[in-house]
């Protein structure tokens, strides 16, 4: 005889077809939040600060009912611990973080001490606090896939305008940096642990190929239109025009099938003296 279900199976969490019921998507749903938490408290530095005088119950917004006995019971030593430990990696590299900040971002973190007033650990709890930081690939769940590498998830903090500067006059400098810093990685092989989708950039053949004219940049930030090439071993970073560039990708593409043989021969030796070939 079938069972019929009762209150019993549905307390459990399970619908009459056996599948995942209420009780399931309501703990999930806990789940979730406590992990949202969790994230802050780790990464912002403010909303740490705010949770070590209020404690869970004082957090303004509050924080669910029922997550307050989750947290109640957080050791803010060991909190703070980490959240520094977190920016030291951010700002001066490490095994997940390659350079860090002050490694790749030399000129732009320079130049928001200039004109901002920002140093290089404030400007880091920024970052860390922001969306931006979220795909980046050491931090758990990131939500793009193996997520992004240092620089680049500096490049959209940058380019999204952070609070000191909203009208993003920084973002070509760290481009240039960030782009830089990328194609580095990658010659070194670690472009198998990120994702790539930085601006004005693309993979041709297997080669990372970007390029970026900067008009845009300041006289005296020197930006002259660059050419960012990489592969396993070989980097090529410098100034070149896009009409090379345009030639360069589209050999290394296959899609150079109306390129005048000798014009492509010439091409093809200036990416075999780079390796790329």
């Amino acid at each position: 005889m079938p069972h019929e279900a009762t209150a019993v199976d549905r307390a459990d969490g399970y619908d009459v077809d056996g599948g995942p019921g209420p009780g399931d998507a309501a703990e999930a749903g806990r789940h979730g939040r406590i992990l949202g938490v969790l994230d802050r408290l780790l990464y912002d530095q403010r909303f740490r600060s705010a949770f070590a005088e209020g404690g869970p119950a004082g957090m303004r917004p509050p924080l669910d009912a029922d997550l307050i006995e989750v947290f109640d019971r957080v050791d803010m030593t060991e909190l703070r611990l980490v959240g520094r430990n977190i920016r030291s990696a951010v700002v001066s590299g490490g095994t997940g973080t390659g350079q860090g900040l002050r490694g790749a971002f030399a000129r732009t973190l320079e130049t928001i001490r200039e004109r901002h007033g920002h140093g290089t650990n404030e400007v880091a709890e920024l970052f860390v606090a922001s969306p931006q930081f979220q795909h980046f690939r050491d931090v758990p769940y990131s939500p793009r896939g193996r997520g992004l590498s240092l620089p680049e998830c500096f490049h959209r903090f940058m380019a999204a305008g952070p609070s000191f500067d909203p009208g993003c006059a920084l973002e070509p400098l760290a481009h240039h940096e960030a782009a830089s810093a990328v194609a580095r990685a990658i010659a070194t092989g670690a472009e198998a642990t990120f994702d790539v989708t930085l601006r004005d950039s693309a993979f041709h053949g297997g080669t990372f190929c970007a390029f970026r004219d900067y008009s845009e940049a300041p006289a005296d930030w020197d930006l002259r239109p660059t050419m960012f090439l990489a592969g396993a071993e070989r980097c090529v970073i410098g100034p070149a025009g896009r009409p090379l560039f345009d030639a360069l990708t589209a050999v290394l593409a296959g899609h150079d099938v109306s390129t005048p043989p000798d014009v492509r021969a010439k091409l093809l030796q200036r990416l075999r003296a780079w390796g790329l070939r």
